[in-house]
């Protein structure tokens, strides 16, 4: 009995032992990722100044809707690849979604496709996982990289057709998760600010990243474009709706578990563990032997093969 006892302690020992290490040496490269699954939808609100019939500028309230979803087919081990697309539109007669090009509630539309590394975040430029067609991008887009520092970053700008420094400002707790902020400023002359027509751009973002996993927890826009020859076609303020915010609290605070428990919790447990566990049972065969020895030295022979 004391011998199976034994092997079980060994066996055990030896299995959280080998958990600890391929917890601690191999898991953080396989879950620090961005999922192929990825395919959400994010929610924003806020204010916007567009020109109305006659051509003045009219106060009105606005909401926005993001969408990421990834290309499975399309991605790989390191690359993801996105599609994108981003809609405003002004918040009247109950509207709760993108509406058609006719539509006067319309403000803008968007489509986008792009390639990011699943690790770091940053734009892939390489038409192995995009169309032949697809535009040069750079920088982040969608979210930061998993360990995010506190350092400046370059952030892509549809608008300019560059990406933007977006240098890290200090840390911020909401609703208790401690985020960082960074801040990205573009200013750009001779820009297409509404389609096919040039003028002047300015933007300035702040962007709350969980810094673990990367996670954009909110984002704070101000942005205002001027037509050459026309005035402002639209200056904005937007960002995250509370709602949103919440969810993505939540869902940051689930990734972080999961990560504690992968990346800390199973290589503690298994090295702090296993090993008195393999040696109790060494231990316990180990006395079995000697007692067998004392008592019957021909059939310990015998168990020793000599």
């Amino acid at each position: 009995m004391r011998k199976i006892v034994a092997l079980v302690l060994v066996g055990l020992g030896v299995f959280l032992v080998v958990a600890g290490i391929v917890a601690r040496a191999w898991a953080p490269g396989q879950i620090e990722r961005t999922p192929l699954d990825t395919d959400n939808t994010t929610y924003l609100s806020g204010t916007a100044q567009v020109p109305n019939a006659d051509l003045q500028l009219e106060k009105t309230p606005v909401l926005a809707w993001s969408t990421n979803k990834a290309d499975a087919d399309a991605s790989d081990e390191d690359v993801v690849a996105f599609a994108t697309s981003l809609c405003l539109v002004r918040d009247a007669d109950g509207i709760d979604g993108c509406v058609d090009g006719d539509d006067p509630r319309l403000i803008s539309a968007e489509t986008d496709v792009f390639a990011a590394d699943r690790h770091t975040g940053l734009t892939v430029d390489d038409p192995q996982y995009l169309p032949a067609d697809a535009p040069h991008e750079e920088g982040l887009q969608n979210k930061w990289p998993f360990g995010a520092e506190r350092k400046t970053y370059p952030v892509w700008d549809g608008v300019v057709g560059a990406a933007v420094d977006a240098t890290y400002e200090g840390t911020e707790k909401i609703d208790g998760l401690e985020t960082y902020v960074y801040r990205a400023v573009a200013n750009a002359d001779g820009v297409d600010v509404v389609a096919d027509l040039p003028g002047s751009y300015a933007s300035s973002t702040e962007y709350y990243i969980e810094p673990r996993t990367g996670a954009i927890i909110n984002q704070v826009i101000h942005q205002q474009r001027v037509a050459d020859g026309v005035g402002t076609v639209l200056d904005l303020d937007l960002a995250f709706t509370a709602g949103q915010v919440q969810t993505n609290v939540d869902d940051a605070r689930d990734n972080l578990s999961l990560l504690t428990l992968i990346e800390s919790t199973v290589p503690v447990v298994g090295l702090a563990v296993g090993i008195p566990l393999v040696l109790v049972g060494l231990g316990l065969l180990l006395l079995g032997r000697r007692r067998i020895e004392q008592l019957d030295p021909e059939r310990a022979q015998e168990l020793s093969g000599v």
